[in-house]
């Protein structure tokens, strides 16, 4: 398993041109039903795992995986057995 740290993950999305850079801590075991959010998504994994479903497709990111996700698009996260801490690109003008 490849390690990361919250700085590289932040200059990672800060290479691509992201300025509101934040760091998300959730559970084991927590779910976030489908959803979508109205802007476009870029995460970095740092610690633990996630999968995130995308229609019928599943993503199981582990440190260092990177994922990206297009504004309006329906998906769900189940947080792993040692929860996950992602650091995320987001707009601005968004409330955390």
């Amino acid at each position: 398993m490849k390690n990361i740290t919250e700085r590289e993950a932040r200059a990672i999305l800060s290479e691509r041109g992201h300025k509101n850079i934040v760091t998300f801590t959730f559970p084991k075991g927590d779910v976030k039903e489908a959803h979508e959010h109205p802007f476009d998504s870029d995460i970095v994994i740092v610690s633990g795992s996630i999968k995130i479903v995308v229609a019928d497709k599943e993503y199981n990111l582990a440190p260092a995986d990177e994922f990206q996700l297009g504004a309006g698009i329906k998906h769900s996260e189940f947080m792993g057995e040692d929860g996950v801490t992602v650091v995320a690109a987001i707009p601005e003008t968004t409330k955390q």
